[in-house]
């Protein structure tokens, strides 16, 4: 089977794989984004107004504060909102806070990550560009605009995004491995590969990012028919998530390519179990238990 046979065959699975790696996760999301997740995770009082249980502060704003202590109300008051699901109220809250006098990157890459966990991604992409014109050298905020892009299936803006976070930043593993993800995307899967190569070199720090990263590099290899550099990734990606659909199916592949149709059946099977429903995986396996 040529190239083309090979998009067309995995063309399902790649979806999935591919939709879920961009902004479900948030790799790589800034200090102040990660202070908001853990702010949200606080136990707080269900009714608007009482105090932030261990904080002992009000959430109403105090009109002698600073305007950092007032940004700061505003952000965990945006927070209390966004978990309680009245979002027009949260954002009301982030755009008060964005609008205060001098202007700081930090209040365009909150209200930008509430855009994307809202999907609105163009909203997201306007804040983050914003953000890094007010502070250029904040290749976190380059790398977030990246992220918008690809949600808005731009990959090459992506890239051109991508490209400019890590002049910022050379060393980060994770602006690589989403710069792969946008290679993926637009059928380049030399420099993809060469991205995550990089990403990996540089010591991804979560399991997850590591995960993709194996199953990235792993397509890739299997769109240059390396089927068995291909087997080798995919069995990484597995010995981090045993019911990976994506890299049972796609390593059954390699080792059929390989000759090797003992361990494509046995990926099959695995597949299988981890949803029946697949109709691609019992195809496949019904095929080899005929033959």
């Amino acid at each position: 089977m040529g190239r083309r046979g090979i998009r067309l065959w995995v063309a399902a699975v790649l979806a999935g794989f591919l939709a879920t790696a961009p902004a479900d996760a948030q790799s790589g999301s800034d200090d102040l984004a990660d202070m908001i997740a853990r702010t949200q995770a606080t136990s707080l009082q269900q009714r608007f107004g009482r105090l932030l249980v261990g904080e002992g502060r009000d959430l109403e704003i105090d009109p002698a504060a600073s305007i950092d202590k007032t940004r700061r109300t505003l952000l965990r008051r945006a927070s209390v909102f966004e978990n309680m699901r009245e979002f027009a109220s949260a954002e009301a809250s982030l755009t008060q806070a964005l609008e205060m006098a001098p202007p700081i990157a930090a209040m365009y890459a909150a209200r930008g990550y509430f855009y994307m966990r809202r999907g609105r991604f163009s909203d997201a992409l306007a804040d983050f560009i914003l953000g890094a014109r007010v502070e250029p050298g904040n290749a976190r905020l380059r790398h977030a605009a990246g992220r918008a892009q690809s949600a808005l299936g731009d990959f090459a803006a992506a890239i051109m995004h991508y490209d400019a976070a890590i002049r910022l930043a050379p060393r980060e593993p994770i602006f690589y491995l989403a710069r792969a993800e946008a290679r993926i995307h637009l059928d380049q899967p030399g420099p993809a590969r060469d991205d995550y190569d990089r990403a990996l070199d540089n010591r991804l720090q979560r399991a997850t990012d590591r995960y993709y990263a194996f199953l990235g590099r792993g397509y890739s290899f299997l769109m240059q028919s390396d089927y068995p550099g291909a087997i080798a990734d995919f069995g990484n990606a597995l010995a981090i998530d045993p019911g990976s659909l994506s890299a049972l199916m796609w390593r059954g592949y390699a080792h059929e390519k390989t000759g090797q149709v003992a361990l494509a059946l046995d990926d099959y099977e695995r597949a299988v179990a981890v949803d029946p429903g697949d109709r691609l995986a019992r195809n496949n396996l019904q095929r080899l238990r005929s033959n």
